[in-house]
């Protein structure tokens, strides 16, 4: 941590997070290092990612101080994982969805979709902008990634409209509880 705040010729850094699972004692050495550097003003909150189920989060819920702010978790239109958000609620902690848009090699199956693509079209927004809109109003962080600045800047333009409680509804029987990563 005082490694990438040097790096980063920073004084504190917003949101660390535990990438993935290791073994137990490895998971609980990483995340009280992490307590104590938000202890030392280093660091303002940490989380975890890759964390999907209750069985595998509940320990840091559970077992220590701080508790996560942030679960880091793909989730997309066919992979929404609502039962495993409503339970990171119950501790303040809030999903943040990696590939909302689908991810490396899936983005076309999210924004191709016809049903996104009715959606988008009813609201004069391009699919993406639909996705996006649909992960804040259920509740996630969405995080797009995009080298592209025409697609950067059109992602963050989803506050102008929101979807309707059908719509909503529509997106939601797209889960299918895939996920495309598998870690």
């Amino acid at each position: 941590m005082d490694d990438s705040l040097e790096k980063l010729r920073l004084e504190y850094i917003d949101l660390m997070l535990l990438h993935q699972h290791g073994s137990d004692a490895e998971d609980k050495a990483v995340y009280k290092a992490m307590e104590r550097a938000v202890k030392a003003k280093k660091i303002r909150s940490i989380g975890i990612s890759n964390y999907y189920t209750e069985k595998t989060a509940k320990r840091f819920f559970a077992d220590f101080e701080i508790k996560p702010a942030v679960v880091q978790n793909e989730n997309h239109v066919f992979y929404q994982n609502t039962e495993f958000k409503d339970y990171a609620k119950r501790y303040g902690a809030v999903v943040e969805s990696y590939y909302p848009l689908g991810g490396r090699g899936h983005t076309e199956d999210v924004l191709g979709n016809k049903v996104v693509a009715k959606i988008a079209k009813a609201h004069g927004k391009s699919a993406a902008q639909v996705v996006l809109r649909w992960h804040v109003q259920s509740g996630y962080i969405a995080i797009p990634g995009s080298k592209n600045p025409d697609h950067i800047a059109e992602n963050i333009l989803i506050f102008d409209f929101e979807l309707t409680d059908d719509e909503m509804e529509q997106i939601a029987s797209l889960n299918t509880g895939h996920r495309y990563e598998n870690w």
